[in-house]
This record gives structure tokens, sequence and C-alpha cells, in this order.
């Protein structure tokens, strides 16, 4: 276990590397600087995506119409190749289980438009399970806010996350890290 654990941050700290190199995520510290887009914008990704809404529970119909927006927006990203021709690179994690396995577009990490995520998760055999929004804690000394909810904090990476599960639905809730249906190899 103690390995797996040394492996995991190794990886992580190279996956905060990669995400967070360069100009990512701004140098300001100010969180009014996050790009973040309403629910009333409309996805452009609707065309070849499951119809209707989710009903998520637990949630205002203003966070629910928000989640719904996220989730039509992922959906071009179903398949893993989408994600890695738009940009998405391998974090190097090993696989999560509850979560599955990493890839982050660095040039999206400290944003909080509900239609762009910074991490994508997917199943070994390259699904969506869902996105994730991440923040370095470096950049950002309080936690930024998205969906109506607070990140919080990963010590380990030094980063402020939100894991949202609109596209593989969580019985544990759609905020909740761990998704019980989501396995490692």
């Amino acid at each position: 276990m103690e390995k797996l654990m040394s492996r995991f941050l190794a990886a992580a700290g190279l996956a905060f590397m990669v995400a967070c190199g360069g100009t990512a995520g701004g140098n300001s510290a100010d969180t009014s600087s996050l790009n973040t887009r309403t629910a009333d914008a409309t996805a452009k990704e609707d065309h070849d995506c499951p119809p209707g809404r989710v009903d998520f529970a637990g949630v205002s119909p203003r966070i629910n119409a928000e989640l719904n927006t996220a989730r039509r927006a992922v959906c071009k990203y179903r398949d893993l190749a989408a994600a890695l021709a738009d940009g998405y690179v391998n974090s190097g994690l090993p696989c999560i289980p509850g979560q599955g396995y990493h890839y982050i577009k660095s040039s999206l990490v400290g944003t909080t438009d509900i239609h762009h995520p910074s991490v994508l998760m997917y199943t070994a055999d390259g699904h969506l399970n869902s996105p994730e929004w991440i923040a370095p804690e470096s950049d950002f000394p309080t936690p930024p806010s998205i969906f109506g909810q607070t990140m919080h904090s990963e010590d380990e990476l030094g980063l402020w996350i939100l894991h949202v599960w609109v596209w593989k639905l969580n019985p544990n809730g759609v905020f909740d890290d761990v998704n019980p249906g989501v396995t490692c190899p």
C-alpha cells in the first residue's frame, strides 16, 4: 500500500507540473478573474448528445440547469480520442478507484467555466466518467467556487478540486469525490 501511495504521489506531482506549467491558471490570486459562464449560455455540442435533462438531487433549479449545461458540454468527450484531439493529456496518474484515469488540459487549470473542465476522467477502455475542475492553491489563496460549491483542498497535490459527476452519474451525489460505479482494472 505504501509503495502504491508513493507511486501515486510521484505521478500526481508530475501531473501537477504538466497541468500547471507555463501560465495555466494565471498568476492572479484574485478569484474574481476566473472565467465563469452562467447556465443560460448555450452549449454548441448538443447535436450528438442524449436528449433530455438529468434531475440532479439536492440542488437548486439554477444549479441543476448549470449541471445539465456542463453535461452537454462534456458530451463531445464521451470517447477519449475526442479529448486527446482537443488537447487533453494523460496526467500520468494510475487509475484511481472510484474516479478512473485523469486527463488534463493545462490551459483550463484554474478556470471555473462550466463549459470547459480542466480534467476529464475515463475508464480503462476510454469512456468518459465525468469532469473535474482544479485550481492551484498557490495561485488561489481562497478556494474557487463552481456550481454553488466551494472547491476543496487536495493537500498532497496543492490543488483545489471539485469532482462533478454529470456524465456517469454517482449514487453518492453529483459532487462526491468517489463514484462506487467506477472500478480500476
